[in-house]
């Protein structure tokens, strides 16, 4: 049986239920710094096609791929490199950049750089 890898772009992990009482675990974090201060833009989860034809039956896991926050394929790609050209950058739970603060408060408080 070939592997499907699900790619991400969710920020936390999300576990789906499905219909034989079993459930997978996507991984998720993307968006979100790591130990190292990496922040990856897409995650990859390896499952098999019989829980990808069970995975398709569950309604949240359908939401999130007509959201564009998750994709399937059968090839093995780089996860940032895929999620970048088919995957919505960031769900609403990603972790601020300077660029989506300024974004979101536009009229904010200014900061000034201090003169040496």
């Amino acid at each position: 049986m070939s592997r499907i890898y699900i790619y991400s772009t969710l920020s936390n992990d999300q576990r789906y239920q499905l219909k034989d009482g079993r459930s997978v675990l996507i991984a998720g974090k993307a968006n979100v710094a790591n130990k190292q201060l990496v922040t990856p833009k897409g995650k990859a989860t390896a499952i098999t096609e019989d829980e990808f034809n069970l995975l398709q039956e569950n309604i949240v896991f359908r939401a999130h791929s007509k959201n564009g926050f998750v994709s399937a394929s059968h090839d093995k790609q780089d996860a940032e490199a895929f999620a970048a050209r088919n995957l919505e950058p960031a769900d609403k739970s990603a972790q601020d950049t300077p660029a989506t603060a300024k974004k979101r408060n536009a009229g904010g408080a200014r900061v000034q750089n201090a003169e040496a």
